[in-house]
């Protein structure tokens, strides 16, 4: 009986190592910021979205392709994969060209900033850094 309790304590102590389990976060501002980006439009002003969505996570703006380009980022989702619309770490961007919304997503984003989509780079030559 001594042996099967020896057993089964170190089956226990043994179980987990070697492996790390990674699980997602769950956030309530984030289950509502992904329901509410349901209701934004393209064409939208910036006061019309922040009515919607609130106050963006972080913000960025500057000069690119010939116009002055504003993004909110909205945590949508936990964390990054291949075919989400999200970076930065479950980030949702918005892209406002002259005060009105002209994209959603990923693909908006780098299109708008000129920056290249991460499947067509080596790895190690982009500006971020990828999430698992």
């Amino acid at each position: 009986m001594a042996w099967a309790y020896l057993i089964l304590a170190l089956g226990i102590l043994t179980a987990g190592c070697g492996e790390q389990i990674m699980y997602q976060r769950f956030d309530k501002g984030m289950w509502s910021s992904y329901m509410r980006l349901n209701d934004v439009k393209l064409g939208m002003t910036k006061t019309e979205v922040l009515g919607i969505m609130g106050p963006p996570g972080s913000t960025e703006s500057g000069d690119y392709r010939g116009g002055h380009y504003t993004v909110f980022f909205y945590l949508t989702h936990s964390m990054d994969f291949d075919e989400s619309n999200t970076v930065r770490n479950g980030y949702t961007p918005l892209v406002f060209k002259s005060n009105r919304l002209v994209g959603i997503g990923k693909r908006d984003y780098r299109h708008a900033v000129d920056r290249p989509e991460a499947e067509s780079m080596p790895a190690g030559s982009l500006p971020w850094s990828r999430t698992q």
